[in-house]
């Protein structure tokens, strides 16, 4: 009897290599004794694409049980194919923050000018 809360997986083929399989195209030719060691990216960018709506980058990391910088990184390379999007494209809630930051900064610089001002 199988549990029904397993995830059941319709494919077993990977999905980013099926649709980009240029990403993971053999870079070691002239070097024959590296492709065992060779670092295999088609689980981590399937789970990326398939958990990055719904989960942060540290999440997926915790999950894979991979480093941080790593996971940044194959975001950052499925972005440049078109594979996700940025998530600031959803509801423009980053983009507003960013101002929000900006403004911060430039009112914490006046303050100190009216601060300087007003002691002299």
């Amino acid at each position: 009897m199988t549990n029904p809360n397993t995830p059941v997986f319709k494919s077993v083929r990977p999905l980013v290599k099926a649709v980009e399989p240029n990403l993971y195209v053999e870079h070691t030719f002239h070097m024959k004794k590296c492709v065992s060691f060779t670092y295999n990216y088609v689980p981590m960018d399937d789970y990326i694409v398939q958990h990055w709506a719904t989960k942060t980058q540290r999440e997926i990391a915790n999950d894979l049980n991979e480093y941080v910088h790593r996971v940044v990184y194959r975001c950052q390379v499925l972005k440049r194919v078109g594979l996700i999007n940025a998530k600031w494209v959803k509801d423009g809630s980053s983009i507003l923050r960013k101002e929000q930051r900006e403004l911060r900064v430039k009112l914490r610089k006046v303050e100190n000018q009216l601060r300087d001002i007003n002691a002299a």
